[in-house]
């Protein structure tokens, strides 16, 4: 596991898809470390093909051919309109959990992702949980 991955994700909402404007978005993970079941590393998005700015971190551990990781992103980069115009905030991007299945030759991933749930608040006061 330990080396480098390359890779991209996509959105399975042709909506959103077409409002970040990249049919997929290239990444780059380094695993630093792993003990033959937990790994970690950090992870770098391609900005060309709309990815986050920062590089990441990432935290996970294997079973038998399934991997899970957590992808903490250090600024949150949002996109506020339909328009696909992203708004850099200075605090931390929601946590992403990936749940993926290697290959039967450990060569590649492949999987999904989702976020963490977060708190947003309605008019400035009423908390409102939600999944970005």
């Amino acid at each position: 596991m330990i080396g480098i991955w390359k890779g991209y994700y996509s959105h399975n909402n042709k909506t959103i898809q077409k409002i970040i404007g990249y049919e997929k978005t290239n990444f780059v993970i380094t695993i630093d470390s792993f003990d033959g079941k937990i790994l970690k590393g950090t992870v770098q998005d391609d900005i060309t093909t709309g990815g986050m700015e920062d590089p990441g971190l990432i935290e996970g551990h294997l079973e038998a051919d399934k991997i899970f990781f957590r992808k903490r992103m250090p600024k949150k980069r949002l996109i506020i309109d339909k328009k696909g115009t992203r708004k850099k905030y200075d605090k931390r991007h929601p946590v992403l959990f990936y749940s993926g299945t290697l290959s039967n030759k450990n060569t590649s991933v492949s999987g999904k992702w989702k976020f963490g749930i977060t708190i947003g608040f309605l008019f400035g006061l009423i908390p409102l949980p939600f999944r970005p």
